[in-house]
């Protein structure tokens, strides 16, 4: 039994140096997403962009989706049809080469 507890005590703190490692991981790639928040000024279905107005900016932001973007609304599964003008959004995704946001996720937020 003595020789068992220095195995189980170096069991349970390598598990525990280890999930730390983890988690830096997964949340250094969701900081290197770039993010764009504010409300829709516009929606292009037929060329899949949103116009957002995004800070002291005075042109809005265009952000770009695509079959594989995530919508969310409530914290539930949502779909484009759940987007509005003047509805505020928070986007996440990568900046392409057009300076548009290429949206992996669009968080649709309540009206206030």
């Amino acid at each position: 039994m003595r020789r068992s507890l220095p195995l189980v005590v170096a069991l349970f703190l390598g598990t525990m140096l280890a999930s730390p490692t983890v988690t830096t991981a997964s949340a250094q790639d969701k900081a290197k997403q770039d993010r764009v928040s504010g409300n829709v000024t516009k929606i292009l279905k037929d060329t899949k962009t949103i116009l957002v107005e995004h800070g002291d900016r005075e042109t809005p932001v265009q952000v770009v989706w695509d079959d594989n973007t995530k919508f969310t609304k409530d914290n539930k599964a949502a779909t484009l049809a759940d987007l509005e003008q003047g509805r505020r959004v928070i986007c996440l995704g990568h900046l392409n080469k057009d300076g548009q946001l290429m949206a992996t996720h669009i968080d649709i937020r309540p009206m206030s």
